[in-house]
Formats: C-alpha cells, structure tokens, sequence
C-alpha cells in the first residue's frame, strides 16, 4: 500500500517467493556439480597422488545408496569414457584406474541389483558408441578417439567381469567381438589390443577362465581373420599352455603353429607378410604391412621366449628363416633392418647362454659392423644397442661372456672396427670359468685365425696377443689370479685361466706347438707373445712377493718342462747356466721363505727367462746371480754383487724388470752397505752424455767423445721420454700404455725456470760453429779462403787435374761432417739412457728411505741428491731428487725418529758442503733442497748434542755475511728466513718441555 514501507527481511522474502522453483534446482545442482566437476580434472592431474585421491572420492560419492545411484553411476560411466579419448594431460592415466573402479561397482549393482543398463552388453555398447568420432574428424581426433575405445575395453577386462558367472556367454562374445573389430582396423590397434588379451590371459585372474570363455576368444579372432596374425600366434601359444583343449585343429598343423612345418608361414606373419592364399578363408589372411614398424610387436618376445624352452635346433632354424635371411636380408630395408636389430636385443636379453651364439649370427654381426663403419650411418646408433645389451648380459650373467666373447672376437678387431668397448668390457665381467674358456678361445683363435693371407694373420695373432695381456692388465684381483694351494690342489697357486694363458703364451713364443699352426707362425709373431708374456709378468709384480713369485715359477717351469721342444736349439753354454740355476732354485725349495728368499726365487727365474729369450749378457747375469747367491748362503757379504745385478735389470728398458729389481731390492733394503749405496749413487753422479754412458756402461769410445758431452741438447727432447713407456711391447688396441710416475713433489711447481743452470751451449750458435767450420775446411781446399766476398773470382778456372786432385779432399770433409752428425744423435740417445738410468736408480732410493729412514746410512743420500737436483739436465730427474729427499725428511719426521750418527764432525761437514752447494747457485727447486737438506742435518746434530746449534748458527751466519756482501751471490735469501723460523720453533719447543 501506498505509504507503507517494507523491512530489508521481508523485502528479500518477497523476492526469494518471486523466483521460479525450477530456477532454484537448476541453482541447487550447479554448486553439486561444482565439486564434481574438480574430481573429474584431478583425475586428468599429473601427479598420481592427486589422481588417486580423485578415484577414490569419486567411488565414495558413487557408492553411496540412494535412489538415483544407478543413474549416477551410468553418468558417471559416460563422463568417464568419453574423458579417455582425451588426450590432455594425464587424463587416460587416471580415468582408466577410475573406470575400472566403476566397473566393478556397476557390474554388482547390474547382476546382483537387476540395474539391466550396467549389464556387460550395454556397457560394451555405450562404450563402442561413445567413442566413434562424430562426423568428419581429423586423423590425430580419430586415433585419440580408438585409443579411447582400446582403454575403456581393457578396464572391462581389469574388472574381472568374465569370472562373474552370471554373466552370459552371449554377452562375454559379444565383449570379445568388440575387441577384434577394434584390433583390425588398424595394425598398431591390433598389437595394442593382441597385448591387452595375452596380459590379461597371463594374469592370475585371467588363468582363471573357463575354457569355454577362452574358445569365444579363439572364434573371435577366427571371424576378424587375426589367428594368422603375430598377435593371434602370441595368444594362440599362451592359450595351448593353460587350456589345450580349447585350440581348433584346424588352423595349425599339429595345433603348433611353431612346428617345423609351419616356420615358412611363421616367418612370413612375423615380418608382416601376407600368409599363402591356399589357406582355408574361414581362417583368413594378412596383408603385407604397409606402416612402418618403430619397435616390434610383443608377440616377437612370446615366440622367443617359447622357442627358447624346445630344442636349440628348432630355435636356429626359426631365427635363421626369421632374422638373419629374413629382416636382415640384402633386399631388406633400413627400417626393416633397424626393426631386425631390435629383435636381437630381445633375444640377448633373454635367450640361453647355449642360444646366444645363434643369435649373434653372420649376419647379424654383418650389419653391425657394417653399420657402425662410419657415423653418418642410417642406423649407426641403432647398431650399438645389441652391443649395449652384451655388456648388460656379461654383466648379469657372467658365464654368458664366455659366449659372447666367442662370437665376437672371430670377427677380427671387433671393437675397432665398431668404435666401441665391447671385447673389453666382457673381459671385465667375466667369472674364472668364462675365463678359462675364453682363454682357450683365444688360444685356438691364434692357432687358425681362418685368414689365408700371412701378413693378415700374423696382424690378428697380434691382436689377440693384446687381448691376453688386456685380460691380465683388467682382472688383477688377487682372488682372480691365485689359488690356496692346500685347498684347491693346485700345484702352481695359480687359477687355471691364468696358468692356461700363460702357458699359450710359452707355448707360441717359445715352443713347437702340438698342433702346427696354420699359417706357421713368424719370427715376429713369436717375438710378440714373448714381449706380452713379459708384459703379464710385470702386471703381476705388482702383486704381494709371495704371490708374484708364483707367477715366475710357473713360466719357468714351463718353460724347462718344454726344453724338448724348444722351436730353435739352446747353446751348451746357456744349457750348462740353465742347469745351473735350477739346482739353485731347486736348493730354495726346502729353504723356509722369507723376503730375500722370494727375492733370489724370482731373480732367478726372471734371469732365466732372459736366457731362453737370448738377451744380451744374460748368460753372465745368470752365472753372477748364481755366485751371488752361493755366496749369502755361505754367509759372505753379497749384497754390493746382489745391487750391481740388480742396477743391470733397471738398466733394461723393460717395466718387468724394473719390477723385480725394486721388488727383491725392498727385501734387501736392509742389508745394504756402504759400499752397495754408493753403487747407485756413483750413477747419480755420472754426466748425462756419451762419455757418461760409456764410462758407466765399460764402453769403449772415441777419443772426441768427451768433446760432445755439452753439445747444448735442448732439455725437452730428455724430458719427453721415458723408456719404460716402450717396454715390452705394451701396446693394445693400438695404444700405448704409459707407466711413468707423475713428479711427486709439489715444491716444484713454481720452479719455472728449469731445473738446473748446468746446461749450457746453444743449439743454434753450435749449428752456425759447425757450419763456419765446414765453409773454412772447403774454402781450404778450394783454395778460396783468401778470396773477398765480392770478388767474381770462384774458382771456376781449375782445369781438370785440379779438380780430380781435390776429389779426395772434398770426400775427407763431408765424410767428416756425417760422422760429427752421427755423434750428436749418439750423445743424444746416450743422454736419454742416462737420465731414464737415472729416475730408476731414484725409484729405487725412494724404496730405500721409505723403510730404512733410521738408518745411518740413509744420511749419506743427502749431499749427493742435493747436487743431482742443480747437475742434472733434466727437470724430471731434478724433481724426482727432491721427491727422495723429501719423502726421507717427512718419514722421519712421522715416525718421530731420526738417525743417530757417531761420528759428528762428518756430519758436520756435510752440513758445509752443503752452504757451499748452496752458493753455487740453482733453480728455486735446488734453493729448496739445499736449505730443508740443511735444516734436516740441523736438526739431527742438534738433537745429538745441543752445543751443535752454536756451530751451526756461525755457520748460516758465515754464509749471509758473503751473500750481504756480495751483489751477485746465488743464494737464495729465502735460506736465512726458513733458518730463523725453524730456530724460533725449536726454541719453543724446547721451553715448553
């Protein structure tokens, strides 16, 4: 009414009576769906925690009763198919797992509820209908849509629906029905669908089927013309091992589609070709395949997997119809090949030992080599994978390396030729038994290496050679190696495939093999089993000394058992020494071993093998060791003889020997004396020239040879070299192996500018010399010397009895200048074995101060190292020197033990000599040395006697005093610092006490 004014409470009333009721529904159920809308996109979330949560609150709101249950859940069936033909996200991850949750509740409610529309037959039909694309669809939204269909029918099979026994049989054929059109219409569809019935039929629900349901399943692959298919082959083996009785007879011979008969049909069906257009029509035919395939069907792995349980020959027959004349055909395209490689890997992984020779087959092998030639190769990655999946196998199986490495190492340089580490990586996992048989692979591999031509064979008898000393260099266990003889019985300690390699490499390196071998072997084949049977020996002295001594043992008796027959005859006089030596060896045995007995055991041995090896001055050797041994058992001093024999083993350019020298001189270490030190040290000592080789080597040279010992050889043509880099052969696979040591000291990064100021003489200026001295000789005898340099007068104007008078003269000069040429590369060369003399000798002091560091006599290695660093020529032998005198200093200084001298005033003047090495200059490194070798005797003195310190202060001082007053001293002031710190510390200490 006019006037009459309304509350906010009524005025809202009224409008809320104003809406319709209908509106107010439609407004209730929209804030529902709301909610349900969000559970059905985190179905589709990538993070399958989120799915999960998803599936399960959507199963919760469906599972509660009500009325309109069904209703929801037939919505809900609807919401859920058609979202698995979306291809967003995760959304086929997610709506499969909560379909087929829905499933189960629908089938419930549809036979024990009577809720006809969630029966079988309409949910297979809502689900055909629902996924068809509707009117003209691109090809991406048809696949999406079949995909669709092909997940929604495989969560029908997830929800166990078959096993209900309510279920009719005309709806479970209709089921089935479905699922064959959707896998023949296209060929992917037919694999992804193939796949889905044999995983289901495989589980422990699907085993559970009545054969009756399995025979609806055979029918309908029988009416959509898919038994003659891989998938129908696949399905058709799965079903013959859990119901047999359910198979027709009539599609198969023998009901065995992989029966010998039937293989040509089979090889046809598994490479995509269509079968024989004889066969029955009710069975039907494939056509040929007009897709390419990117990885082969799993029906591939369940032949496999099937032909790998019958018998090896049915399994060689099928891959060689199958793959190597069929996939790997000369016709056969790269993708056909690429598929073919892919079907290898499916077998490696999962054939038989017994079966992995067939699978790596001739042509097989063919195309990978083939295809790894080179990398611009259609398939040259795709080559590696097989490759890849033998290393796997030899890995996870390693008594299947012994297979592969058969296979794989008659192919010649295999892993060469493929760029890869195949060979090698399966020696690496090999176990002692594949071990064993890989060995004797390689023995009769070396023996008919199956390539006519010579200089083929004897190149393959070297790479095999290689292999041998790679398999020794890989597998260095020591449980790989040796045996406990008490044990295993073994009379060598050795593990067989080790005495089985060594003894091939005795046999084609010393002996006339039992078999001749074909072709014969080369002088220089056999020179190259011996080098490697050096090389083996030198790995295994790495080993403890009372295992490396079994390794010589077993040579040397093998090589004396087969003395008979020896490939070329041995002197009387080696066989008199060999003879010899055995009776000392033989001597050893009822001897207790210790350090120095396992020492001489493997000196002799090794000294043997030089005999049998025809080495230079090694019957002498043989015949010294032999006095040198006689004479410690009769209790003679023997060990300056003992060093003297060993320095002549270093001085081999062999790694072997310098092994063995440094293995028995760690057990005699302690038995040095005075006289045997100074046996290294004079080497240490000796110019690294001609004469200085000479001189140590009791040659004889001439007279002019001291006048090349400072031809100014550039340093780095010394320090490049190594000749331990080149010993006994060590190379495999076309490398060389290194085992120089690195420079140990950290003091000589910083010495930038050389090692020493010894050098002299430069090569340029010396090459102009000697040019001016060649122009002054000819000038002489042409008589030109007197002529100005722009006179036109060249002494064209001899007649020809001049000429022939001067011919003598001018042959004298240049045969001169070839022979100075020729010294220069003698003093060169010389200058290499002196300094590479020189780091072994220095290998062996670092053994010597490592054990013997309380010992009086390590004190004497002090001056003399102190003046190698500023001698030598070369930058490593320097470091080196300081690396000994360090590591003396510092083992002192951890053990808390120094050496205590009697006689003080020698020690004293040492400590002299050494302020006056100190003044004659050097590199930062011998400024070093020379103030820690100071400081060292220092502290020793004082320790002695702590009047000393007095003696030795008036000594630095002395010594600053000249180099304050003299501008041009080569001290370094970094000398007199490093004195007052280390006073001040020892004061310091010296209170605290």
């Amino acid at each position: 009414m006019p006037g009459i004014k309304r509350t906010a409470a009524q005025t809202d009333g009224a409008v809320a009576d104003s809406i319709h009721p209908s509106r107010k529904r439609r407004v209730d159920y929209s804030e529902a769906d709301a909610q349900l809308a969000k559970t059905y996109n985190d179905l589709a979330d990538e993070v399958p925690a989120v799915r999960l949560k998803a599936a399960g609150t959507l199963l919760k709101r469906l599972s509660a009763k009500s009325p309109s249950q069904v209703t929801f859940v037939d919505e809900a069936l609807t919401r859920l198919v058609k979202g698995l033909c979306s291809g967003r996200k995760a959304a086929r991850l997610g709506f499969s797992v909560a379909l087929s949750e829905v499933l189960r509740l629908a089938f419930e409610l549809a036979y024990e509820h009577h809720a006809t529309e969630l029966r079988l037959d309409a949910v297979t039909g809502k689900i055909v209908r629902l996924t068809e694309p509707e009117g003209k669809v691109s090809g991406q939204e048809s696949r999406e849509y079949l995909l669709g269909r092909r997940f929604a029918l495989h969560t029908v099979l997830q929800s166990n629906v078959a096993l209900v026994s309510t279920v009719s049989d005309a709806e479970w054929q209709n089921f089935l029905g479905a699922v064959a059109v959707l896998a023949k219409q296209k060929e992917w569809l037919r694999t992804e669908c193939g796949a889905m019935l044999y995983e289901y039929l495989e589980s422990a629900n699907g085993s559970r089927l009545s054969s009756d349901r399995v025979q609806f399943l055979i029918s309908a692959l029988r009416e959509q013309q898919l038994l003659r298919t891989p998938e129908g082959i696949a399905l058709w083996l799965c079903i013959a091992k859990h119901w047999p009785e359910a198979l027709p007879k009539d599609v198969w011979q023998k009901k065995d589609p992989l029966s010998s008969e039937e293989l040509l049909q089979v090889k046809k069906i598994m490479q995509g070709s269509s079968t024989d257009e004889s066969q029955d029509a009710s069975i039907g035919k494939t056509s040929q395949s007009g897709t390419r395939q990117s990885q082969p069907s799993f029906a591939w792995r369940v032949v496999l997997m099937e032909l790998f349980s019958r018998k090896e020959k049915l399994f060689r027959k099928f891959w060689e119809e199958s793959v190597e004349n069929g996939l790997f055909a000369n016709s056969s395209s790269a993708e056909r090949k690429a598929l073919g490689l892919q079907v290898v890997c499916l077998a490696l992984s999962t054939a038989p030992v017994a079966m992995l020779r067939t699978v790596l087959g001739p042509k097989t092998l063919h195309i990978i080599v083939n295809q790894r030639a080179e990398p611009g190769r259609y398939l040259y990655e795709a080559a590696k994978l097989p490759l890849n999946l033998v290393i796997s196998r030899s890995k996870q199986e390693p008594a299947a390396a012994a297979q592969l490495f058969e296979v794989l190492v008659a192919q010649g340089v295999f892993d060469q030729n493929t760029k890869t580490k195949t060979i090698e990586s399966i020696l690496h996992q090999a176990d002692t038994e594949a071990l064993s048989e890989i060995v004797s692979t390689v023995s009769a591999q070396i023996s008919r290496p199956a390539i006519e031509s010579e200089s083929q064979s004897e190149g393959r008898r070297r790479a095999l050679a290689d292999m041998l000393l790679s398999l020794v260099r890989a597998r260095r266990e020591p449980a790989l190696l040796f045996t406990d003889e008490a044990s295993t019985g073994s009379v060598s300690g050795l593990t067989i495939w080790l005495e089985t390699l060594m003894r091939v490499l005795v046999e084609f390196g010393y002996c006339k093999p039992t078999l001749q071998p074909s072709p014969a072997l080369s002088e220089g084949s056999r020179a190259v089993f011996r080098a490697r049977l050096m090389s083996c020996l030198g790995l295994l002295m790495d080993q403890p000394p009372n295992d490396a001594v079994k390794a010589s043992a077993f040579v040397a008796a093998e090589l004396e058992a087969t003395n008979i027959r020896f490939y070329r005859p041995i002197s009387d006089q080696a066989s008199q020494a060999l003879s010899s030596a055995k009776e000392s060896r033989d001597e050893m045995t009822s001897q207790k071993d210790s350090a120095a007995l396992l020492g001489y055991k493997m000196l002799f041995d090794l000294s043997m093998l030089q005999v049998y090896n025809e080495e230079a001055d090694s019957i002498e050797a043989l015949q010294d060791l032999g006095a040198t041994f006689q004479a410690a058992q009769a209790g003679s001093e023997s060990a300056t003889m003992l060093i003297e024999l060993l320095l002549s083993f270093i001085s081999k350019p062999s790694v072997l020997f310098r092994k063995l020298a440094e293995q028995v001189f760690s057990a005699f270490a302690g038995e040095l004396t005075s006289e045997s030190l100074q046996s290294l040290l004079d080497i240490l000592q000796q110019k690294e020239s001609l004469s200085g080789q000479q001189a140590l080597f009791g040659q004889d040279g001439d007279d002019e040879a001291d006048s090349e010992d400072d031809d100014g050889e550039d340093e780095d043509d010394v320090d490049a070299i190594d000749v331990d880099d080149m010993s006994d052969v060590e190379l495999v696979n076309g490398e060389e192996t290194n085992s120089a040591e690195p420079a140990t000291s950290g003091e000589s990064e910083d010495d930038s500018d050389g090692s020493s100021d010894a050098e002299s003489g430069d090569d340029d200026v010396e090459g102009e010399d000697e040019e001016a001295i060649f122009d002054r000789k000819l000038a002489d005898a042409l008589g030109t010397a007197g002529m100005d340099e722009d006179s036109d007068e060249d002494g064209s104007d001899m007649d020809d009895e001049q000429m022939l008078a001067l011919e003598p003269h001018l042959a004298t000069i240049f045969s001169e200048r070839k022979k100075d040429s020729g010294k220069k590369q003698d003093n060169k060369d010389a200058k290499e074995n002196i300094v590479n003399f020189k780091n072994r000798v220095l290998d062996l002091l670092s053994i010597y101060v490592k054990g013997q560091y309380a010992n009086v006599l390590a004190m004497d290695l002090v001056l003399p190292l102190t003046m190698l660093v500023r001698s030598t020529t070369s930058k490593p032998v320097a470091e080196k020197a300081f690396a000994v005198l360090k590591q003396y200093f510092e083992a002192c200084n951890k053990h808390k033990t120094h050496p205590r001298p009697d006689e003080h005033e020698a020690c004293l003047e040492v400590l002299a000599a050494l302020h006056t090495e100190m003044a004659l200059g050097g590199s930062k490194l011998h400024a070093n040395a020379c103030s820690r070798s100071s400081l060292f005797l220092s502290k020793v003195l004082v320790a002695l006697d702590q009047g000393h310190y007095k003696r030795i202060a008036g000594m630095y001082a002395d010594l600053q005093s000249e180099w304050y007053s003299d501008p041009k001293s080569r001290v370094q002031g970094s000398v007199f610092t490093e004195w007052t710190s280390w006073s001040l510390a020892t004061r310091k200490q010296a209170q605290q006490k």
